[in-house]
């Protein structure tokens, strides 16, 4: 979600085993065209599809899951036992961040 609440992006993950796996950010159903229009929407979505190597860890407190875009965004993902949590983007001195919901769950 972007930091307004509008939904974003859903992040598809590879289930091969953890903690090397890879990613793709997917348009989520309910976006609107005014979110394009976001800086979120320019950074989750540079320019076209791409599978990302994301690390995937699971700890006490949910799972981590982090990568870097092919323009050199940050992304670090964290969702808590509770399936929501928050993600953020980071590039030199410029970030964004957001709310995150895992909506099958905090699994493997």
């Amino acid at each position: 979600m972007t930091a307004a609440g509008a939904p974003l992006a859903m992040l598809g993950l590879s289930t091969p085993v953890a903690p090397q796996r890879d990613c793709i950010f997917m348009i989520h159903p309910q976006i609107t065209s005014a979110v394009f229009e976001t800086k979120e929407s320019k950074i989750v979505f540079p320019d076209r599809p791409t599978e990302y190597r994301c690390s995937y860890t699971r700890t006490k407190g949910g799972t981590d899951i982090a990568f870097t875009n092919q323009n050199g965004w940050r992304f670090e993902l964290r969702i808590g036992r509770g399936d929501a949590g928050t993600w953020k983007a980071s590039r030199a001195e410029d970030a964004v961040s957001g709310r995150a919901l895992s909506p099958v769950g905090n699994r493997q």
